[in-house]
């Protein structure tokens, strides 16, 4: 873990793990914390950045922390079964443009096979 004091405050971010697809931006210590807000993990970088800029303006400290998809769907799973069904079609092609994205422009062969297999499950390709 990376631990950045600013003038005021300080950045905790935390490294990666190889399953990690998200990063949480949270507000506090990781006991108190207030989420504001998930990111893919692609924009880990950014999220430091922004935190170091404005942790000086923040009464606590600002706590990056990167998770798994399945940590992501277990804290955030019950706000997705609330949707309603125009919600849930605008969510499914924004995952679908994702996986699009992810086959046309990752070099990771198995990054492209799962982003193929996800697509397959969605049944937006045959």
């Amino acid at each position: 873990m990376a631990i950045i004091t600013t003038k005021r405050n300080t950045v905790y971010a935390c490294e990666p793990l190889p399953d990690d697809s998200f990063v949480q931006i949270c507000l506090g210590r990781p006991a108190g914390r207030n989420l504001l807000g998930t990111r893919g993990s692609d924009a880990c970088q950014l999220a430091v950045k922004w935190a170091v800029g404005i942790a000086d303006q923040m009464a606590q400290p600002i706590t990056i922390m990167p998770i798994s998809a399945a940590e992501f769907v277990a804290e955030h799973g019950g706000q997705l079964a609330k949707l309603d069904p125009e919600q849930r079609e605008r969510l499914r092609r924004v995952a679908a443009a994702s996986m699009l994205d992810v086959l046309r422009d990752c070099q990771d062969p198995k990054v492209r096979r799962d982003a193929l297999s996800l697509l397959h499950e969605m049944r937006t390709i045959q």
